[in-house]
């Protein structure tokens, strides 16, 4: 695979493309932000800090044996 640089001299790209093959190349570290945010637990309805947009269940409820054996919600 050609460097970035390589490409780019090579062919008129826009913006994005530029940042797109030097990501290719791994010239680039993508960052995803981590949004931590209060949303509302699907088991108890209880508000809680999750870290990510899928954690949807609250610590207490996954520490509970309910959680931990599957049952349904």
């Amino acid at each position: 695979m050609e460097k970035a640089d390589t490409f780019l001299q090579r062919h008129s790209a826009s913006e994005e493309e530029r940042v797109d093959a030097r990501e290719e190349c791994g010239e680039v570290e993508t960052q995803v932000a981590k949004e931590e945010k209060i949303r509302k637990c699907l088991m108890c309805g209880t508000q809680f800090p999750s870290a990510w947009a899928g954690e949807r269940i609250c610590r207490r409820c996954k520490s509970s044996a309910r959680w931990r054996s599957g049952g349904l919600i």
